[in-house]
């Protein structure tokens, strides 16, 4: 079997700068708290609590102390909690979901009906949700936006969860630009690092025979490249470490793809790999023995 990563693997520069600047507060104080993980991956996560660092769910149950915001940002009221309790902040929100909620902010203040096409339930929408309460909505889909009623004399503006695909996010502008609003806005919210990531996800898996995809099971870009990656090739897999992937997956003298999430480490994704090639090595032993004993039978043959 071939291996071949796609050309944009690895952290994002988001994901990237949230972990230097958490290991970097680690070094000079303990404890550090973080609301919620801050970022979607287990073993990255895993690592920086064995470092000092404690998640929390609620920033009620902490008095004082240092608290990490994740690189998924937080929403208005969440910050005036924390500066109410007088909490030192350091602030990892990644500098493209930062733009997101400025442009939820202003919006909000425009008295515009907005939509964001996203995950409801995940922080980053969660947040940005809390920009304009009364005046947002969130879609999944264009399925969903068809649910939207929408008045002839409503300004409407779309923006998106910055993990989301374009193509989902356009479908989306579609639907409601034909329910026929007043006016209608796109703001495109989209990382371009999670576009260049899709697209490179993409292109490999029409050249391989079977891709897998990194990363942990609540990264909203990872489920992303998943669904991308499914839409091209069924034999698609997504694992969260090496202890997930299946020999009965490849075949050989097949090719492998490997993609990740922008929150996937480096050495999470060598641990892939160096499994596939165990995978490929055992399978390439079993094959020399069994020609040995094919070998061995002819020659008992030719005797008899």
């Amino acid at each position: 079997m071939s291996i071949r990563l796609a050309k944009k693997i690895g952290f994002c520069f988001g994901v990237r700068r949230a972990v230097r600047m958490a290991e970097e507060a680690l070094d000079k104080k303990k404890p550090i708290y973080s609301l919620g993980s801050i970022i979607h991956n287990e073993q990255v996560v895993g690592v920086l609590s064995r470092k000092g660092l404690k998640v929390i769910k609620d920033i009620d149950s902490i008095d004082s102390g240092t608290i990490i915001i994740s690189s998924h940002g937080i929403g208005p009221e969440v910050a005036r909690k924390i500066a109410s309790k007088g909490l030192e902040i350091i602030d990892t929100t990644c500098p493209f979901v930062l733009k997101a909620q400025n442009i939820a902010k202003r919006l909000g203040r425009e008295a515009v009906r907005i939509v964001v096409v996203g995950d409801r339930h995940h922080p980053e929408v969660k947040a940005l949700v809390g920009f304009a309460p009364k005046d947002i909505c969130v879609v999944k889909n264009s399925e969903d936006a068809r649910k939207l009623c929408v008045n002839s004399s409503d300004r409407i503006s779309v923006m998106s969860q910055t993990t989301q695909s374009t193509g989902n996010f356009m479908d989306v502008v579609d639907t409601v630009r034909e329910k026929r609003p007043l006016d209608l806005k796109v703001y495109n919210t989209i990382c371009m690092d999670a576009e260049e990531r899709q697209r490179s996800a993409r292109e490999l898996a029409r050249a391989v025979d079977v891709m897998l995809i990194i990363g942990g099971k609540d990264s909203a870009n990872t489920k992303r490249l998943f669904e991308v990656c499914r839409e091209i090739s069924k034999n698609s897999h997504w694992v969260q470490t090496e202890a997930g992937v299946r020999k009965n997956w490849f075949k050989p003298g097949g090719a492998v793809g490997i993609a990740s999430g922008a929150s996937t480490p480096d050495w999470v994704i060598q641990r892939v790999v160096d499994k596939i090639e165990q995978i490929q090595k055992k399978s390439k032993e079993r094959g020399c023995v069994r020609n040995g004993r094919r070998k061995k039978r002819n020659k008992r043959t030719r005797r008899r």
